[in-house]
């Protein structure tokens, strides 16, 4: 098990680079929807704030592109959510030591969502090898969304080849799944624990995220992090199950 350690506050480093217009983006092996989504950050570049996102979030004629738009927006909502609770908790902003400090958290959350979003998507960066991916989206999922406050430690552990066909569901899915275990299972609790395991094996993958917060009992509500989750596995004839008697056990298995 190897544990990851998030970004210091305060970094002087860039938060996005902009990207060049890549035209022939889907020629050289891009999917059509990140060939799309590429281009229209590319086109924000010259739009201000609001219609830059506006644009990104726009439904695209490709039905099969819904889940992917789903999930973008749950990232964003997420973040927003998080930045806007953020602002409110101090008054005066800039005026205070207190107003400086929550400033530097901003600026240190916005990197955090970047650096999710490119082991996501592949934004900035070429994608890493799958235990990359996730060591990098374990760290900044959980030091993005934690209270400023809270000491929450995450383990990563990669056993076995993941199909390269089941790699962005992993992710994707361990997304929601940590986001799940951060937001819910460690709400109001100083400390915690996560563990993210992917093990692989001759005919089945098996992704598990594990915390020792609130658990549950009963059915758990559907929100829209599972549903996404779901949705994912579902796409390859997968799983998703929950066990809540001792802090959360989500397992996703996706058959090969």
């Amino acid at each position: 098990m190897s544990y990851v350690t998030a970004l210091p506050p305060g970094s002087n480093r860039p938060l996005v680079s902009r990207r060049q217009p890549q035209p022939d983006a889907i020629a050289r092996g891009k999917s059509v929807n990140q060939a799309t989504y590429d281009a229209r950050m590319d086109a924000g570049v010259t739009m201000d704030g609001g219609a830059a996102m506006d644009a990104c979030l726009q439904p695209l004629d490709n039905s099969g592109c819904d889940i992917d738009l789903r999930q973008l927006r749950h990232h964003t909502k997420n973040t927003l959510q998080r930045i806007l609770g953020l602002i409110a908790a101090a008054p005066g902003l800039g005026d205070t030591p207190a107003g400086v400090k929550i400033m530097h958290d901003l600026e240190h959350r916005i990197g955090l969502s970047a650096a999710i979003s490119d082991a996501l998507f592949g934004l900035i960066d070429a994608p890493a090898s799958i235990g990359e991916r996730l060591r990098r989206l374990a760290g900044a999922m959980v030091d993005m969304m934690r209270d400023t406050d809270q000491m929450i430690r995450i383990g990563v552990s990669v056993r076995g080849c993941c199909p390269a066909a089941l790699r962005e569901t992993v992710l994707r899915s361990a997304h929601e799944l940590i986001g799940n275990a951060v937001k819910h299972g460690m709400k109001r609790r100083p400390n915690g624990r996560i563990a993210v395991r992917l093990v692989t094996d001759d005919d089945c993958t098996i992704l598990s995220v594990l915390d020792n917060g609130w658990g549950f009992s009963g059915t758990p509500r559907l929100g829209e992090g599972l549903a996404l989750a779901r949705g994912f596995a579902a796409m390859h004839g997968g799983t998703l199950s929950l066990d809540g008697r001792d802090g959360t056990v989500a397992t996703m298995e996706l058959p090969h």
